[in-house]
């Protein structure tokens, strides 16, 4: 890492090793927002979507044989097939089941099509009642378990969207740092670009960059009058190995930056109790890279007095 004086100022860090400490002692437990568990817009325009299609098959509760029922709905509105996927939690529109043949042990697969269609052959028609059949969707209309689909699928949408949560925390991280690069832009009179690729850095603010990959984006590029500097921004809840590839890369991107157009400056601020089981990558990077800073040296003023 560069050491500056501001660590002491600032932090009260005298060398490296006392940086690093403050790093891996102040790393926050969550960033967690309340709004971050459900996405309630996504779900619910999830379902206003695909709500009139429910509601036809609202129609097969309380009807003696499911399947016949199921059957002339499809044929008169073929469009209610593309729900089907998401009765069973899945978002695929083309499903692939494994099928055993019982004669002669044979693997093979049967492919379940949903995608929107304007009319279904009788055999098509087969298929998805058989689909229904075997993946144990009309039993939710036989069982009395629930009384409408629309309710169904919310929760569904629901636990789907808890898995959205991993690209959500990233965001949230971008947002915390972006608030403080606003700020310092907004005092300094600096500029900044989010989800900066090389084009539009040079359109922007001027500078040319050249960059390890064609799709390369930075989460923020920031002019200072001066000098361009590049922030990566993550967080990491939980340890594993990927936290040293995510050490590994930054690495290497730190020393392309450097070895192309050494003029700019990067910046890799990251965050999160996973790097307290995964110090070791992350004391590699930051012996590395000039700049590691966690959220903490952000609200101790350590970015604003870098970017100065």
């Amino acid at each position: 890492m560069k050491y500056l004086d501001i660590y002491k100022e600032k932090i009260n860090c005298k060398n490296d090793e006392d940086v690093f400490q403050f790093i891996l002692s102040n790393l926050k437990e969550t960033i967690r927002k309340l709004d971050f568990f459900v996405d309630w817009r996504k779900v619910f325009n999830n379902i206003n979507d695909i709500a009139p299609k429910l509601i036809l098959l609202n129609n097969l509760f309380g009807k003696d044989n499911v399947k016949d029922e199921f059957k002339n709905i499809i044929l008169n509105y073929p469009e209610v097939i593309e729900v089907m996927p998401i009765l069973l939690a899945i978002r695929e529109k083309q499903i692939k089941a494994l099928d055993i043949n019982s004669i002669d042990n044979k693997f093979n697969y049967i492919v379940y099509n949903f995608k929107r269609c304007q009319k279904l052959s009788n055999d098509e028609v087969e298929k998805v009642v058989e689909f229904a059949d075997k993946s144990g969707i009309f039993n939710l209309f036989i069982n009395n378990k629930i009384s409408n689909l629309i309710d169904y699928v919310i929760g569904i949408e629901v636990g789907l969207d808890s898995n959205a949560r991993k690209n959500r925390i990233g965001r949230i991280m971008e947002d915390i740092v972006e608030k403080f690069i606003k700020e310092i832009c907004l005092k300094y009179n600096y500029r900044y670009i989010k989800q900066a690729k090389a084009n539009n850095i040079k359109r922007f603010l001027g500078y040319d960059i050249i960059v390890d990959e064609a799709d390369r984006k930075f989460d923020f590029a920031i002019d200072n009058g001066k000098k361009l500097f590049l922030v990566e921004a993550n967080y990491f809840s939980g340890g594993g190995s990927k936290l040293k590839s995510v050490s590994g890369e930054f690495i290497s991107l730190f020393n392309f930056i450097k070895s192309k157009t050494p003029e700019h400056e990067f910046i890799w601020i990251t965050d999160g109790l996973g790097w307290r089981d995964s110090h070791r990558p992350l004391r590699e990077a930051f012996d590395k890279i000039d700049y590691v800073l966690n959220i903490c040296m952000l609200e101790n003023g350590i970015l604003e007095e870098i970017l100065k």
